[in-house]
């Protein structure tokens, strides 16, 4: 019996000092997926849905766009609301040509605006948001202060 009882302790034994010597666990690393950092200019879209798109995507409030195609030297543009405005232009150029028609135009007229309107390679936000955008959608700020 005591043959019996020491076996049972040496096996216990090695039982539990197999388990002590054991390397903790540590839990699998987390997969993080970097969030792509957009274009310091904006880049391009290629079409007036595809910049709706990514705006909404940036958090940009436009769940109706009403392609209206009124803004001048745009390829294409419409409106999301009341307050803002998207469009795409055939060229970089055209986006500065608007840029210094408006400035111009509010010179003339003597007018000072808060806006902002965020720009890219081919694409104009113009709206209250425009800044909250530039995170996520990259481009420049335009002030018409």
């Amino acid at each position: 019996m005591k043959t019996g009882f020491l076996t049972l302790a040496a096996v216990s034994l090695a039982v539990l000092c197999g388990c002590a010597s054991a390397a903790p666990s540590t839990p699998a690393a987390e997969t993080v997926t970097p969030t792509p950092t957009p274009p310091a200019d904006g880049g391009s879209f290629s079409s007036l849905a595809a910049l709706h798109d990514a705006y909404v995507a940036a958090g940009g409030d436009c769940a109706n766009l009403n392609q209206t195609n009124n803004v001048k030297l745009a390829a294409e543009s419409g409106t999301c609301n009341d307050q803002t405005v998207i469009s795409t232009y055939i060229s970089t150029a055209d986006v500065s040509q608007l840029i210094q028609n408006n400035k111009a135009l509010n010179e003339e007229l003597d007018f000072h605006s808060d806006g902002v309107w965020l720009t890219g390679q081919n694409w104009v936000i113009n709206s209250p948001d425009a800044p909250d955008m530039q995170e996520k959608l990259g481009g420049r700020l335009v002030s018409f202060k």
